[in-house]
């Protein structure tokens, strides 16, 4: 036979490389003089695998038809029914179900199946293919494992995925809004969560595709849902609309129909609540610590005044966004909005310029915010504002801030100005601001 006379020392034999080529007269050819069909070399993999890896239906068919095995695997449990998922053809897949490939076998190493992998690669069609031959559309992927990490300078952290995801979990990270449609047609459960309490429609919205998260919004997943975090949507959009650079999250240019401002209202039109408040600093995902100045008690309102976001600002307090809201230290929306933590991220840039941040400051005076409320630590939105801008430091004089007020360790926003007690960002030098304190003894002088 062919094969014993010919093959590689790995067990790859001519019929492998005529299928991988899709030479399909050659795969006749040795068809028809006794080439073996289910020949697998020594990773296991069969020339009907390299078909379907081709996403070519003629020669999977016609390999079929000389008695390939459908329901052949990979020694990691990956079946040929998963690479065909992969790939997309539905022709394929739909041969492979009708000679018994099972639609809900799982992969050894994360519990992965054929349907997750046509939703994670978008294929619609390959997707409904396996719902109709009984994939189970709510199945979840294994829960995962894995030891802490100590990663940068931000604590001791376990950044990777837990698994135990589903079909639409992973349409809605890969923004594979067809797909998503499929599923949701199919009757996927749209609220269920990870282990860390994500919903798809957070990770539709996390990884920038807003036009799959309105699919999920509209399709009636649930907004308020939080995860152990205390994030829900809501909140991840607003991040989203001034995400800075930071590693692990995708740029701010994203492939949508939809803005992120977009999203923030069809979110609020779908009862989203404009006050959830987070229960700690948002979770690490890929390679993005969660935000530091925004922990317990932070609202989707304080995230935009974060990063000087007025359009959003204006948005969510035009929805009933409470701008009196406190962290749990007494951090104000004003405080932020004023320069709090700016300059201080070790993993993300800030995004807002000082005019931006302005602006920020501007919306929040209007709506009667308390300019002098102090934080745990004795400190007023001044004294931030002095170690972050002029123009705000105006302002907020302008709005009767105390201008020698003095935080629990006796400084007053002339200290902040000139770094007192202060670090910079990573731990660095920080900034001394000689014509703010100069600015600020005017001002003191002039009330």
């Amino acid at each position: 036979m062919i094969i014993g006379a010919y093959a590689d020392p790995d067990g790859t034999t001519p019929l492998h490389w005529a299928v991988r080529s899709d030479d399909l007269k050659q795969v006749q050819a040795l068809l028809k003089n006794g080439a073996h069909v289910n020949a697998a070399n020594r990773y296991g993999i069969t020339p009907l695998a390299l078909a379907v890896e081709n996403a070519n239906p003629v020669i999977a068919d016609l390999l079929l038809k000389a008695g390939a095995d459908a329901k052949a695997s990979l020694p990691g449990g990956q079946t040929i029914l998963m690479t065909a998922a992969r790939t997309g053809n539905a022709e394929i897949v739909k041969s492979l179900l009708a000679r018994g490939a099972d639609p809900n076998a799982a992969e050894s190493q994360y519990g992965e199946t054929a349907l997750m992998w046509a939703a994670a690669e978008n294929h619609s069609a390959a997707a409904a293919m396996l719902v109709e031959f009984g994939a189970t559309v709510n199945t979840r992927s294994k829960a995962l494992e894995y030891s802490k990490d100590r990663f940068g300078l931000e604590g001791v952290t376990t950044i990777l995925p837990h698994g135990s995801w589903t079909a639409l979990m992973y349409a809605a990270r890969q923004g594979s809004t067809e797909t998503a449609k499929t599923l949701v047609a199919s009757h996927a459960d749209l609220n269920i969560t990870d282990p860390d309490g994500t919903t798809a429609l957070v990770f539709a919205i996390i990884n920038g595709h807003f036009d799959t998260a309105a699919l999920l919004v509209e399709s009636g997943a649930d907004p308020n849902i939080a995860d152990s975090a205390g994030m829900a949507a809501l909140y991840a959009a607003v991040d989203m609309n001034t995400l800075g650079e930071v590693y692990g999250r995708p740029g701010r240019t994203f492939a949508n129909k939809l803005s992120a401002v977009d999203l923030i209202k069809l979110l609020r039109t779908h009862g989203a609540n404009p006050n959830a408040q987070l229960k700690s600093a948002t979770l690490y995902r890929a390679h993005t610590p969660g935000e530091g100045t925004l922990a317990d008690g932070s609202t989707p309102l304080m995230r935009a005044a974060k990063n000087g976001d007025a359009a959003a600002m204006r948005l969510l307090l035009a929805n009933g966004a409470d701008a009196s809201i406190i962290q749990k230290n007494h951090t104000t929306a004003l405080m932020l909005a004023a320069g709090y933590g700016r300059g201080q991220g070790v993993f993300a840039k800030d995004y807002a310029t000082e005019s931006e941040m302005a602006e920020g400051v501007r919306v929040l005076l209007e709506h009667g915010v308390d300019v002098n409320a102090v934080n745990d630590n004795g400190q007023t939105a001044l004294h931030f504002a002095a170690q972050a801008s002029d123009e705000i430091v105006r302002l907020l004089a302008a709005h009767g801030a105390k201008l020698e007020m003095k935080d629990k360790n006796g400084r007053t926003p002339v200290d902040f100005a000139m770094g007192v007690g202060l670090r910079g960002r990573a731990g660095g030098p920080v900034e001394v601001r000689q014509h703010t304190a100069v600015l600020l003894r005017q001002l003191a002088q002039q009330q």
